[in-house]
């Protein structure tokens, strides 16, 4: 019997094998049939036939651009049915629009791509707000509250201050201190 992963005793094997009246199991099923077909070429005509009937046959339904705008308008909000009120916060809003990713990118350019703990160029950055995020709604967007880091400082960062109460205090202890 192949083994898939599973560490089952001789005494539970029986007792499967006897639930299944007689027949194999799925996985041995599978494996002797992949294996009879191993090799084996379809015939032009084999081909024809399945090509035959097949034709006519919709792969999928093509919808138009302008039917699956509608569809979208009308599941959104309250109309999706996945809907429950009040269920996303305004700070995960806030962190999927444009500004804010215009603000990351303008973080990223301001410090040249370059981690300000190690002074390291590139590789997975994060554009960090030195006074929270949901605590400073006015200054989200402000570039001068923004410093990038790699996301290994990032990670260490948030380890040793926590993610709520940052301040700039920390976040100049961390670079220089």
């Amino acid at each position: 019997m192949p083994n898939f992963g599973f560490k089952h005793s001789e005494e539970s094997r029986k007792k499967m094998s006897s639930s299944h009246k007689g027949k194999p199991f799925v996985g041995e099923h599978l494996i002797n049939f992949n294996k009879a077909r191993w090799g084996r070429v379809q015939s032009e005509a084999t081909k024809n036939k399945i090509s035959q009937k097949n034709k006519g046959k919709s792969k999928g339904i093509k919808r138009s651009m302008e039917f699956r705008k509608n569809l979208s308008e009308k599941r959104k909000g309250k109309n999706n049915p996945m809907y429950i009120d009040g269920r996303t916060p305004q700070n995960d809003i806030a962190r999927q629009g444009m500004e804010i990713h215009l603000w990351r990118e303008a973080i990223f350019q301001r410090d040249n791509y370059i981690d300000q703990k190690t002074g390291i160029r590139g590789g997975v950055l994060r554009a960090h707000h030195i006074q929270n995020f949901a605590q400073y709604p006015e200054l989200r967007l402000a570039i001068d509250n923004g410093i990038t880091l790699s996301k290994k400082s990032h990670e260490e960062f948030h380890k040793i201050y926590g993610i709520k109460n940052n301040t700039r205090e920390q976040m100049n202890e961390f670079l220089y201190g």
